[in-house]
């Protein structure tokens, strides 16, 4: 289970109690505790979608923002679907299939979210 929280949310619960309203500002496109672009290892099997999910660090998106994923596949091939947002609720936007590949721009908005991705077919991959 995701629990989804609005960067704005988290804002208002860390101010102090009677506290004035900070000024609105531009959330970062992402934050996290040492969020790296490194490549993480999965694999997948024929036939069956399974998720792989990067539970290493949380983006906490803004209203514009959009993410990226990219995977390489050591052996095999795969299809992939990317998750994403739409009004706050979690949707899966299709990525392509093959031995590489990349999307970007997917959808995220004002959430705070582990990026997942899901796969399908025979593979030792890659993916960010």
């Amino acid at each position: 289970m995701v629990t989804l929280v609005s960067a704005a949310a988290l804002t208002v619960a860390a101010a102090p109690a009677g506290a004035a309203p900070a000024k609105a500002q531009e959330a970062p496109a992402s934050v996290g505790f040492k969020c790296s672009n490194s490549w993480k290892n999965a694999g997948s099997l024929p036939g069956k979608w399974s998720k792989v999910k990067d539970s290493t660090c949380s983006i906490f998106g803004n209203p514009k923002y959009k993410a990226a994923y990219q995977w390489a596949a050591e052996r095999g091939s795969v299809c992939v679907k990317v998750k994403g947002f739409s009004k706050g609720k979690a949707k899966w936007y299709n990525a392509g299939c093959g031995k590489t590949g990349a999307i970007k721009n997917v959808p995220w908005g004002n959430v705070a979210a582990h990026k997942e991705m899901k796969v399908k077919g025979a593979a030792l991959f890659k993916w960010r």
